[in-house]
């Protein structure tokens, strides 16, 4: 089986690069017709990528500051199993049963086809984060590898814990996704940024820029999309905010969901 590519890479030392928001959340959260929530996520600029610092970093993620003109609504969680299915005839997941599961082995272009019906039906612009606007979300205003710290354990996300990656400590294995909301929200207020699935992002995956850039989108073609987060079933180093990883359209995998944005209107 195809795997999804993720470089093994130790969260270390945080940037000394500042996250600012220009704007202060003059929105409300929002939840939509099938029950998903929606948290507001200000405009405003960040240093995209890792710092030269971090050990075993990988070569595509070189710094680069990024300004967001825009703000937009974010999911505040994957979307889960029982959302799915209240739009689409088949749960594909690999891990059913219990509530509120992220819903998983979905494809980009299944996401593609979940969100041209719940947009007819919500009549909301819907789609999938840039990859830019999904490490900003994830940050969360944060420099550092995680944005609960410079570590992270599996008592704050849901990852491939048995690798010892947090100074020492050995972190418990779940092998297998969890419900959403099951570990702390970061300051913005968005669940599951590190952890128990991958999540598509509406870029295809190509180098970064190596000057500022504003609002950027991805490049224009490619072979693969961008997939961000980690999962239950890689390691830590995998879930750092400046972790890239990427898959073709029609890849499935039971690491890998998804998460909804859109502008307001």
């Amino acid at each position: 089986m195809k795997r999804v590519f993720c470089f093994s890479l130790i969260a270390a030392l945080a940037s000394s690069y500042p996250c600012q928001a220009q704007e202060k959340d003059p929105h409300k959260s929002f939840t939509n017709s099938i029950g998903m929530k929606f948290v507001w996520i200000p405009p405003g600029n960040f240093v995209m990528g890792s710092p030269k610092e971090e050990k075993q970093r990988n070569g595509n993620e070189n710094q680069h500051k990024v300004t967001l003109t825009k703000g937009f609504y974010l999911g505040a969680s994957t979307v889960t199993q029982e959302q799915w299915q209240e739009i689409m005839p088949k749960n594909p997941s690999a891990f059913p049963g219990e509530k509120n599961l992220p819903v998983d082995s979905v494809s980009w272009n299944d996401c593609q086809e979940f969100i041209k019906k719940l947009k007819e039906k919500d009549k909301k612009a819907y789609r999938l984060p840039t990859e830019a606007e999904w490490e900003y979300a994830c940050r969360a205003g944060t420099t550092t590898p995680f944005h609960v710290g410079e570590t992270i354990s599996t008592r704050q996300a849901n990852f491939q814990g048995e690798d010892v990656s947090n100074k020492g400590k050995k972190n418990l294995p779940r092998l297998k996704t969890a419900p959403v909301n099951s570990f702390p929200a970061n300051a913005w207020g968005l669940h599951d940024m590190h952890g128990n699935v991958w999540q598509w992002c509406q870029d295809w995956y190509g180098d970064y820029s190596q000057k500022e850039v504003v609002d950027p989108q991805g490049p224009t073609k490619g072979p693969n999309r961008v997939l961000r987060g980690g999962s239950w079933f890689y390691t830590a180093d995998c879930c750092r905010s400046a972790c890239r990883s990427w898959g073709e359209p029609g890849f499935r995998n039971y690491s890998i969901g998804f998460r909804l944005c859109f502008f307001p209107d």
